[in-house]
């Protein structure tokens, strides 16, 4: 988010938003955020992987083959059957502040308006979220511990020294053009000192290793969507009718 406005009663004054009406947004992001709490779904659904954002990793879902391509995405609609939590919070996130969990909001979305544009006020009259803004707001802070504690397991992955990029045996046949996707080089991982994994294990990291090369099963819907997506017609509502059955922060609104 390069031009983010903080969300706070004043910053927001005047101002209204328009919150998404479906997940056209990310049409073009091949690459999905997603924090450790959503594993268990995320894995068996869509391809993981780990990418470098500056100095931080970061876990994403795998979507397209392409930089501007999101093959889950078709007219607004997710066809994945795990819809990840990103999706539903996005034009807002959550930025680290000191001490602080600082909630902004994305002003290159083109959902933000002024208070003429009869879209919805960001805080009532009080100063209190309202409308949709109160349920996403619940719904970061809820997730936002997830998220910290999966950066902190990347980046002792990363010290650990077992992330790679992924090989040319996978994303080859796929015709991936992406770059800087990593997984976790099982055998390294299995030769690490005991203390090393020992460490993996106290930042439960190795949950999130595991996952990750678990979830390279699921490469082929990539090439499978492509096809999907290159006929006209109705979006599917979810992947089962295109295959069937072949397959402690505190948050600051005072600035």
């Amino acid at each position: 988010m390069s031009n983010p406005l903080i969300v706070s009663p004043k910053t927001c004054q005047g101002l209204s938003w328009f919150p998404p009406a479906d997940v056209a947004f990310a049409a073009h992001q091949p690459l999905i955020p997603l924090h450790a709490g959503e594993l268990a779904n995320a894995a068996a659904t869509l391809p993981l992987a780990v990418v470098k954002e500056g100095s931080a990793w970061r876990m994403v879902g795998v979507c397209g083959l392409a930089n501007d391509q999101n093959l889950f995405i078709r007219e607004g609609k997710w066809l994945g059957a795990y819809r990840p939590h990103w999706l539903s919070t996005w034009p807002l996130d959550i930025v680290e502040m000191g001490d602080k969990g600082v909630v902004v909001f994305d002003r290159d979305s083109g959902l933000l308006g002024s208070g003429d544009d009869h879209g919805e006020a960001f805080f009532n009259a009080e100063g209190q979220p309202s409308g949709t803004l109160a349920g996403m707001l619940d719904s970061l802070k809820a997730n936002f511990a997830k998220r910290r504690a999966t950066h902190k397991a990347l980046a002792a992955l990363n010290t650990a020294g077992v992330l790679v990029p992924w090989p040319e045996s996978i994303g080859q046949p796929l015709g991936l053009s992406i770059e800087g996707l990593h997984m976790v080089d099982e055998k390294a991982l299995a030769n690490l000192p005991d203390d090393t994994f020992l460490s993996l294990r106290c930042t439960q990291a190795l949950p999130i290793a595991y996952a990750l090369n678990l979830s390279l099963a699921q490469t082929h819907l990539l090439s499978r969507l492509a096809r999907v997506n290159t006929h006209p017609g109705d979006a599917p509502e979810n992947l089962d009718e295109v295959f069937g059955e072949d397959d402690d922060l505190t948050f600051d609104f005072d600035s």
